[in-house]
C-alpha cells in the first residue's frame, strides 16, 4: 500500500453525479492533493463536478491553502451535447455552501479565463473540455506557461479512440517531452509533470508506477468500488422509489375494490326495490 500522512486517498467523496467516468479516479485525485498540497488548483471543463468537488473536499479536509477555479460555460460541447441549466445551478449551490471561502466558478470560454492567471501561479491544471486533437493541443499549450514549476497536468478520456476524440494522440506526442503517468481505466487518466522543477516525490511515483503496474491496479480498484458503492446507492434509492410508488398504487387499488363493492351493493339495492 502506498502511505500518506492521512491516508486521504482512502476517504469516500460526498459529491457525486453523472456522469460517472471520473468516479474511480477520485482515490488518486484525494492522493495527488495531499501529495502536492496545491497553492492554486485550476480545471478547465468541470460539468457535474465529480472531480471538481473532489479537488475542493480534500482541499478543505487536509485544510490546505489553496485557491481553486472552476472554469466551464456549463453550456455543453460537441462531445456530450447542451447541458441543463440545472446542471450550473446544482454545482453553485454546492460551490456556495461548501467551498466558497477558496473556491470561484468562472463561467466563461477557457481562453478567456487565462488572463486571470498570472505565469506560474497553477501548481495543479485538470484539462476536461473538448476532446478533438485540435482543442487539447491549444488548452494544453495556451495554458502550459501558467504553470507552476512544479505544475502538474492532469488529462482525461486519453483512453478514448472515437471519432474527435484526440487526447491519446496529443499525449502520444508529448511523452518524450515530459514526465508521464496513466491510468488507463475509466477511459484513461494521464499525470504529467509539466512544470520545469517537477516535485522530487511525484517524479519517484511516477518511476515507482513504471516499475511496480500493481500500484496502478490498486488504484483502479478503489476506483472500482467507489463507482460500485455509487451505483449500488443509486440502485438502492430507485428500489425504494419503486417500493413507494407500489405501495401507493396498492393503496389506490383496495380504495377502488372498496368504491365498487360499494357501488354493486347500491346497484343490489336498487334492483331490489
Amino acid at each position: 500500500m502506498i502511505s500518506t500522512p492521512e491516508n486521504y486517498f482512502l476517504k469516500k467523496p460526498r459529491y457525486l453525479d453523472n456522469p460517472h467516468g471520473w468516479i474511480p479516479h477520485i482515490p488518486f485525485g484525494f492522493f495527488l492533493m495531499e501529495k502536492i498540497r496545491p497553492s492554486m488548483v485550476a480545471e478547465l471543463g468541470t460539468y457535474s463536478g465529480n472531480s471538481y468537488f473532489a479537488f475542493c473536499q480534500a482541499a478543505k479536509d487536509l485544510k490546505i491553502q489553496t485557491k481553486c477555479f472552476a472554469i466551464d460555460t456549463w453550456m455543453g460541447d460537441i462531445h456530450v451535447g447542451d447541458y441543463s441549466e440545472a446542471i450550473f445551478e446544482r454545482v453553485r449551490e454546492i460551490n456556495q455552501g461548501e467551498f466558497e471561502t477558496f473556491s470561484s466558478l468562472l463561467r466563461m470560454p477557457f481562453d478567456k479565463a487565462l488572463p486571470r492567471f498570472k505565469d506560474g501561479s497553477i501548481d495543479l491544471l485538470h484539462i476536461d473540455g473538448t476532446h478533438t486533437y485540435e482543442a487539447i493541443k491549444h488548452d494544453f499549450e495556451s495554458w502550459l506557461p501558467k504553470m507552476s514549476g512544479r505544475g502538474i497536468i492532469l488529462l482525461h478520456d486519453t483512453q478514448v479512440r472515437r471519432p474527435d476524440f484526440g487526447v491519446w494522440r496529443f499525449l502520444e506526442e508529448i511523452k518524450e517531452s515530459y514526465p508521464i503517468m496513466e491510468f488507463p481505466f475509466s477511459e484513461g487518466l494521464a499525470m504529467v509533470g509539466a512544470g520545469k522543477k517537477p516535485d522530487r516525490e511525484i517524479l519517484a511515483f511516477i518511476k515507482k508506477t513504471h516499475d511496480n503496474p500493481e500500484i496502478i491496479q490498486w488504484f483502479e480498484k478503489l476506483g472500482q468500488n467507489l463507482l460500485l458503492s455509487r451505483e449500488n446507492e443509486l440502485f438502492r434509492k430507485e428500489v425504494i422509489k419503486i417500493r413507494d410508488k407500489s405501495a401507493r398504487l396498492n393503496t389506490d387499488l383496495l380504495v377502488k375494490k372498496k368504491e365498487i363493492k360499494r357501488l354493486r351493493r347500491r346497484n343490489s339495492s336498487l334492483r331490489n326495490r
